[in-house]
């Protein structure tokens, strides 16, 4: 007689204290950094009166961060490898935040696009690193709720960034709103940096 297996306890078994503060760590700044490519568009029109910014400027404002976030990818996964993956989670979330200040003080276009090239590379390289340490940390049927946890971050950051934007610029106004879209980025870099030394 065949008996039906029963669902191992780890399908069951609840996140400790511990995976709970890692995922926390590691998918807010992913939310911050998938957030700043959807959000920008809004903001475009709005930095080209403030920076007196060609139409081919603004591409490169939206360009400049997908690209290279895009096409250090791969190789910040192999960093990850090598270096550690809490050491170059770190890097990058520092390099994000710094190029995310960086946009919010830009006086000139270029300025701007320097900036998003940093905050580019700075995600380019801590994302990876995410879905590696969710494999590393959750075992079992626990790093598929993990990775849910990941996706639905994924999808809400995409879909909350122009709201984002376009509140800011309703309540603070053209020029400063378009900035702190940008500069809201940097306390979540600083706190998730020093939140990783201590977690990760």
């Amino acid at each position: 007689m065949t008996r039906t297996p029963h669902p191992s306890s780890d399908s069951r078994e609840p996140m400790s204290s511990q995976q709970k503060a890692v995922l926390a760590v590691l998918l807010v700044p992913t939310f911050a950094s998938l957030l700043s490519v959807s959000s920008v568009n809004v903001l475009l029109a709005v930095i080209q009166d403030t920076l007196n910014a060609s139409a081919s400027d603004l591409q490169w404002v939206i360009a400049a961060y997908s690209l290279v976030f895009g096409v250090l990818l791969v190789a910040a996964g192999r960093a990850g490898d090598v270096l550690g993956r809490a050491r170059v989670f770190v890097v990058g979330l520092a390099l994000f935040g710094l190029g995310s200040l960086g946009c919010a003080l830009s006086g000139s276009i270029v300025a701007l696009n320097l900036s998003r090239v940093v905050m580019g590379a700075g995600a380019g390289l801590f994302n990876p690193q995410v879905t590696g340490m969710i494999q590393r940390v959750f075992p079992g049927p626990m790093r598929g709720r993990a990775f849910g946890w990941f996706g639905a971050v994924v999808g809400v950051s995409v879909a909350l960034g122009p709201l984002m934007s376009g509140v800011l610029l309703q309540l603070l106004g053209d020029d400063v709103g378009w900035r702190a879209s940008f500069a809201v980025n940097t306390p979540i870099a600083a706190a998730g940096v020093l939140a990783a030394l201590k977690v990760l």
